[in-house]
């Protein structure tokens, strides 16, 4: 590795994870996290088998498996009806170690990886530190920073920015975030009910529609995550109030629309990406890289599946192998992020959102057909779980 370091801006769950897997290979690690500590994050709480078999090795998917909730079957469902499309992992299990999906907040995996990495003697992790920005030269970057009021300078062999869809990294740099915003924002509430004794055949994950609306009933170790979209013009603000929220609630359950809402977020959904995650000796992944609709849980994870495809590619060129090898880390992920997991989280968006009741019966019929269908049903799955996408990814050269 020679005296080459590399430094990592942002502490989310794709930063972590590939700190933790450059230390783990000998490469000294600066990570610099604008917050004060580790958020505790609760955007994020699906990890699909793609990823937990990436995290097996480090021992980091049994602990949060320990920490959360496993889901093996999980459906759409007509709220009035009860009629139901259930999805079965348990056919994948020849492909992955984990067929199922683990329902877990993504701090869990942040703060665990923060506490490994801050005893890790490569690695240093500092808070309160804002990238302001970078000069790139032949043999690595200049980045400045600020903490606590004060002016930081830092050299660094490689800089990857991992600081999310707001990333200052990426704005430095003048870099244009082409895409567009879905009509629809998203309201997330973290309940501490038991919906499963109100509604009949309740799973740990469950996409629903009502007769005009739709939501979403996810189920973590003690709580569920109950997410709908504002009405129509409807600002932010007043769909996340307490009464506009409740209403919400009670549609599903009027016995937990009393129930306290112990955390409440609203996502403005974004489908963009960068034109080259590669920029000299700064590299781009996760959120600051590419965005895509939360619809079936796709988005920390590609973040990840960023990280564990730069460090293959990384790695070996902090060896002494040229550097143009990152280029096809380049071509794989945005060949990914574009047509895999854009995609496929834009149908899932479209899926769940549809109101129209003879295109709601078109797609309900497609719906039964797959799960009908063994081979249908499987093809479906390995999308849904990111293993498809993994191995295309492979193909790419």
């Amino acid at each position: 590795m020679g005296n080459q370091n590399v430094t990592i801006v942002g502490a989310g769950p794709s930063g972590l994870t590939l700190a933790w897997w450059l230390v783990e290979d000998g490469v000294p690690v600066t990570v610099l996290e604008r917050e004060p500590a580790i958020p505790r994050d609760m955007r994020a709480s699906t990890f699909h088998p793609a990823t937990l078999d990436l995290l097996k090795a480090s021992g980091l998917a049994s602990t949060l498996i320990d920490r959360g909730t496993v889901v093996s079957q999980w459906q759409y469902l007509i709220h009035e009806t009860g009629e139901r499309a259930i999805f079965d992992m348990a056919c994948l299990n020849k492909v992955t170690a984990h067929p199922f999906r683990l329902q877990c907040e993504q701090f869990q995996l942040t703060q665990l990886l923060a506490d490994k990495l801050a005893k890790h003697p490569l690695c240093t992790l500092s808070f309160n530190a804002s990238f302001q920005n970078a000069t790139r030269h032949s043999e690595g970057v200049t980045i400045l920073y600020r903490s606590k009021g004060e002016p930081h300078r830092l050299q660094s062999s490689w800089v990857i920015a991992a600081d999310g869809a707001s990333s200052q990294v990426r704005k430095s740099l003048g870099l244009a975030f082409t895409g567009h915003v879905f009509p629809k924002t998203s309201i997330t509430l973290v309940l501490q009910h038991p919906f499963e004794e109100d509604i009949p055949n309740l799973l740990g994950v469950n996409y629903v529609w009502l007769p005009d609306q739709h939501y979403s009933l996810m189920r973590l170790r003690d709580s569920w995550r109950f997410t709908y979209s504002p009405e129509q013009g409807q600002e932010v603000e007043t769909a996340l109030s307490d009464a506009v929220a409740q209403s919400h609630i009670a549609k599903v359950s009027p016995r937990a629309a009393g129930t306290t809402i112990r955390n409440r977020n609203f996502y403005t959904l974004h489908q963009r990406c960068l034109q080259q995650f590669c920029h000299g000796r700064i590299l781009f992944m996760g959120d600051a890289a590419h965005l895509n609709s939360p619809a079936g849980g796709m988005g920390m994870n590609s973040g990840i599946h960023d990280a564990r495809s730069l460090a293959d590619h990384l790695l070996p060129v902090l060896r002494g192998h040229n550097p143009r090898l990152l280029e096809r880390y380049d071509r794989r992920r945005r060949t990914i992020a574009l047509e895999e997991v854009q995609r496929l989280s834009a149908q899932n968006y479209a899926r769940h959102r549809e109101t129209e009741p003879e295109k709601r019966r078109i797609i309900w019929n497609e719906l039964q057909n797959t799960v009908n269908d063994p081979q249908r049903h499987r093809a479906y799955l390995l999308d849904a779980a990111m293993i498809r996408s993994r191995e295309r990814e492979q193909t790419i050269e």
